[in-house]
């Protein structure tokens, strides 16, 4: 309970920073490029910190196994398997 909190206060604290510095860019083009890439991590990161938020700050369920085992695929496989395929969509070849 401590440390996921810990955790995603400081990517968000540095989310923010990125965002911050972002809008300071003069050009449009720059701010929409930097955006792009901001976006693909940012859905990672919210894939990521979405499962293990309801996973370990949610009360306790009787019989919940079945939705525990869901959500430890979730955490474990599909964050590791959409990280190409996040990151490919900034590609202009695959565009």
């Amino acid at each position: 309970i401590i440390i996921l909190p810990g955790t995603l206060t400081v990517t968000a604290v540095s989310y923010g920073c990125i965002i911050v510095t972002i809008l300071h860019i003069p050009s449009s083009a720059g701010r929409r490029k930097a955006f792009s890439t901001c976006s693909a991590h940012l859905a990672v990161v919210m894939v990521f910190y979405s499962t293990c938020i309801y996973r370990y700050i949610r009360p306790a369920q009787r019989g919940g196994q079945d939705s525990d085992k869901v959500l430890s695929l979730f955490f474990s496989v599909l964050t590791q398997m959409l990280n190409p395929y996040i990151y490919s969509l900034r590609n202009k070849q695959v565009k």
